[in-house]
């Protein structure tokens, strides 16, 4: 498939400036960005549009869109142990796959083209992935509470045999849940398991002021050797920080959820200050209560202007949302260039709150809406454009997603 998207404004990664050129995608690959005419079994006029990197959220549990609203206004151990596991104990791999579907639908409409998750079910979670057409890095939540992980890694290293790589969608990594949940000994485990296979780790890590163990001990284990992305870090002391800065090892940062289970602020401005890779993520539905991208992006800025306004700049923001997660993931370049997937977004920028075109860069970060994505486009797919779900039965999914809901109240009740 030949496809040509002509006119449009383009932003080729969150450091260049806007140029007004066509971009032609064969096979899913960038071929040619310029001013050229080509022949084309598609060609799209995006006069009025602007096309630019989509966005990765680098931390979510995607199936938890189930659970969206259910446990408001509640601390994090409460939200946690008494309301969402309770759930999650009756879900069947069929609920998990409605949800993800859900949230990829969500996330699509919103211009994310890849997601780090983590969660359970994870075939489900595959499945969901590939008939979506998105890009997932996808892990097994684990832990050894009890003194046994009940088969959860051998269960990790299966997904990994029978998935990793699949389409050039779906990628697996390892999920180990938290310090908290794992022994040390454990996490030495799974990371060297991980370590042998190449594969990615992400784990939360400070999460909660009750989190008191050793950064420094931790890092001790397999996990230095591993690619990682440590999701939240909000109480990293300071002797901590400089640890995380190396070249393997990536921060997902959710302020949106860090609000809204009081877990604070993170120390975002002085991670970047020493070099800590930091990108965005969402966490689930059920904490945030959106998988937007775009909202996390203006909110980690702003929180780390509170006090000083040069902080988190708008090319920080942009890259935090596209190259770097894309670095930490794995999955997408976070650039348009050509020989790249054409892993991108379109944005209608024919509204009052893009003027002045001038300062269009300042805008994407402070003005933009996510509503304001116009198509999304996944491997020289469109996985939405202009209202539609082209890959799925929107419809469908949605019935078969609120029969699922009923169901678990249906128990709860």
């Amino acid at each position: 498939m030949k496809i040509l998207l002509k006119n449009a404004l383009i932003l080729k990664n969150a450091f260049s400036d806007f140029v007004k050129e066509n971009i032609f995608i064969e096979n899913g690959k960038i071929v040619e960005i310029g001013k050229f005419q080509r022949q084309a079994d598609k060609v799209y006029d995006l006069s009025g549009k602007l096309i630019m990197p989509g966005f990765v959220n680098a931390h979510t549990h995607a199936a938890m869109t189930l659970m969206r609203g259910v446990a408001e206004d509640v601390s994090l151990e409460e939200w946690l142990f008494k309301k969402i596991f309770p759930i999650e104990d009756k879900l069947t791999p069929e609920d998990v796959y409605i949800g993800t579907m859900i949230a990829q639908m969500e996330m699509a409409r919103k211009g994310v083209v890849a997601y780090v998750d983590m969660y359970f079910h994870c075939e489900a979670v595959v499945q969901a992935a590939i008939d979506f057409g998105m890009k997932a890095l996808i892990t097994r939540g684990l832990t050894d509470q009890s003194g046994s992980d009940n088969g959860r890694l051998r269960q990790n290293i299966e997904y990994f045999e029978k998935f990793n790589g699949k389409d050039g969608l779906v990628f697996i990594g390892f999920g180990p849940h938290a310090p908290y949940s794992c022994s040390l000994d454990y996490l030495d485990r799974v990371a060297t398991v991980a370590n042998e296979l190449g594969a990615p780790v992400t784990i939360h890590l400070y999460e909660s002021e009750k989190e008191t163990y050793s950064l420094k001990e931790i890092l001790k284990t397999k996990l230095s050797e591993c690619r990682v992305i440590f999701a939240h870090c909000v109480h990293l002391k300071e002797s901590d920080i400089e640890l995380l800065a190396k070249e393997s090892f990536f921060v997902a940062h959710s302020p949106t959820s860090n609000l809204k289970l009081a877990n604070g602020i993170a120390p975002v401005s002085k991670m970047l200050e020493k070099n800590i890779q930091v990108c965005l993520g969402t966490d689930g539905a059920a904490s945030n209560n959106t998988l937007d991208i775009w909202h996390e992006m203006r909110l980690a800025s702003l929180l780390q202007k509170a006090r000083d306004p040069v902080k988190i700049c708008t090319t920080e923001a942009l890259s935090m949302a596209t190259l770097t997660g894309a670095k930490a993931s794995g999955l997408t370049s976070g650039s348009l260039d050509t020989g790249y997937d054409a892993d991108l977004i379109v944005l209608d920028i024919e509204k009052p709150w893009y003027l002045p075109l001038e300062q269009l860069k300042s805008h994407l970060i402070h003005s933009a809406n996510s509503l304001d994505v116009y198509a999304t486009m996944i491997k020289g797919r469109w996985v939405y454009f202009n209202g539609v779900f082209p890959t799925v039965d929107e419809s469908e999914i949605k019935n078969r997603f609120e029969g699922v809901v009923q169901r678990l109240i249906d128990i709860e009740n």
